[in-house]
């Protein structure tokens, strides 16, 4: 009965998951901005209450303009479809990066500078820390 019952649960797991496509959808823009602070990656900030505040707003409203822009691309457009949407969506973050750098202490510009020269390693062409601004050129 068990073995059983782990079959079945295992099997909706996975229908479930493959109706849902790789990852599944992304949850809404204000609920991945609220994830931002939480996210390890950006831990070495350390973002007081007052940032957190500002930078929310701007976070939700580029997911959503992000959010948008992917939506153009076709599911079965392959790597090439996202690539070539790639500069547009660097385009959007731009501001919001910019004016989250601009709220940044000392020590955070330096945690920024560190985070940006590691991207730089993955992709020579990143540009952004915040909102993963790339330029279109394929990851190797």
């Amino acid at each position: 009965m068990k073995k059983l019952l782990l079959t079945v649960c295992l099997l909706v797991g996975v229908v479930t998951l493959k109706a849902q496509g790789p990852g599944g959808p992304p949850p809404p823009p204000e609920e991945r901005a609220k994830m931002f602070f939480s996210n390890q990656r950006y831990a070495a900030f350390a973002f007081t209450e007052e940032q957190k505040t500002k930078i929310t707003p701007m976070l939700v409203k580029f997911y959503t303009s992000s959010d948008s822009l992917m939506a153009t691309v076709p599911r079965d457009g392959g790597m090439e479809a996202f690539q070539a949407v790639a500069p547009k969506r660097a385009a959007l973050g731009e501001p919001t990066e910019k004016a989250i750098l601009a709220m940044l202490t000392p020590e955070q510009k330096k945690a920024y500078d560190a985070a940006l020269a590691a991207a730089k390693e993955r992709n020579p062409n990143a540009t952004a820390v915040f909102t993963g601004g790339f330029g279109g050129r394929p990851r190797n």
